[in-house]
């Protein structure tokens, strides 16, 4: 194993190597990005409702503000458990405070960084950090992404299944057992591609070989069968209860930032199916990823427009919209910020920067 000082070096150069590349020929710095894409989200909302969403701003008391700041913190809290958790698979055993720094510096990353490129970047340097080699941080970056997935999987198919049957809310005997099949199916289809996956990629090579354009990519698909193959590695050494309680952790990750936009709905006097606010709030932190302005600026904040227009109207959608976004958009910025910046020091000025 490397020597820390050789741990943070590599480190650094790897966090400037994931924060270093250009997308899309974009050739101005991620500040200036991450600026614009702040002025797009509060543009949205200030274009919808005016002013006059304001008015709306008693109902946010003191009270509800802070029960809204918990959900977040109850949020960062189940993710330093998760890296708690995975750095003991790992033999490395680290502090919950410096669990929660590392997950919170991460998350203030992916929202700074266009299409949240920043995040696996920032972890695989914090980690390397925390003493374990350059393959063992990215099979847990490897991990905490394939958990995000299945928890991503799993409460979209079951939000999607609940609008088809229109359920009329979480706690329905419908939703129940639409929530057990589709759990139970996901961990079958998982199972079944850990066991096979070396078979089913090589037979996806093969056909990619034969599309020139995708040919090109077999180099992209085998690095990621090697980060895949270093995150099952460390998942099949999880005995089944630290599976079930990573599982644990992933959700109360994930909940508590879903139940904000619920508890923002319902202050705003709206009345909307809860697992249509689910549905809604995975398209957007979907899409939120995969566009070139940091935390999916413009981009998510129309969307939630035209998802929600039809249960409210132009004045309470801005308010509930300008509301949401400070708990999961400048919440990461203003409260991430400066710890991103004490735990990452002077690669974190290259990582924003854009500098090689």
């Amino acid at each position: 194993m490397d020597n820390p000082r050789t741990a943070r070096e590599k480190g650094k150069q790897q966090l400037v190597r994931g924060g270093g590349r250009q997308d899309g020929g974009v050739k101005r710095s991620w500040g200036w990005l991450l600026l614009a894409s702040i002025l797009l989200t509060l543009a949205v909302p200030f274009a919808l409702g005016g002013v006059k969403q304001f008015a709306l701003l008693n109902r946010l008391t003191w009270w509800t503000a802070g029960l809204l700041a918990v959900l977040t913190l109850i949020s960062w809290a189940f993710n330093a458990l998760r890296t708690q958790l995975l750095m003991g698979a790992l033999q490395q055993k680290i502090g919950f405070f410096e669990a929660a720094l590392t997950t919170i510096s991460a998350e203030f990353a992916g929202m700074a960084t266009p299409a949240s490129v920043g995040l696996p970047a920032t972890y695989t340097f914090l980690f390397r950090n925390l003493g374990i080699t350059v393959g063992e941080a990215v099979g847990l970056v490897s991990v905490i992404m394939l958990t995000d997935i299945i928890y991503f999987g799993s409460i979209m198919s079951v939000a999607l299944l609940a609008q088809v049957w229109e359920s009329p809310g979480l706690v329905s005997a419908k939703l129940a057992i639409a929530m057990v099949a589709v759990i139970t199916g996901g961990a079958v289809a998982l199972l079944l591609l850990v066991e096979n996956f070396r078979l089913i990629y090589h037979y996806i090579s093969r056909q990619m070989a034969k599309v020139s354009w995708l040919a090109r990519r077999r180099y992209r698909l085998a690095r990621g069968t090697v980060h895949f193959l270093r995150a099952v590695r460390t998942v099949r050494r999880m005995s089944g209860t630290r599976l079930a309680a990573l599982y644990f952790f992933t959700l109360g990750f994930w909940l508590p930032r879903y139940l904000v936009l619920i508890a923002v709905i319902y202050l705003a006097g709206g009345i909307i199916p809860f697992s249509y606010l689910l549905l809604v709030q995975g398209i957007l932190n979907l899409g939120g990823q995969m566009f070139l302005m940091p935390g999916g600026g413009g981009v998510v904040d129309a969307g939630y427009a035209a998802l929600l227009s039809p249960y409210l109207h132009r004045e309470p959608l801005a308010f509930t919209l300008l509301v949401w976004r400070t708990y999961n958009f400048y919440w990461f910025l203003i409260v991430g910020g400066p710890i991103f910046l004490y735990k990452t020091g002077d690669a974190a000025r290259n990582l924003l920067m854009g500098k090689k």
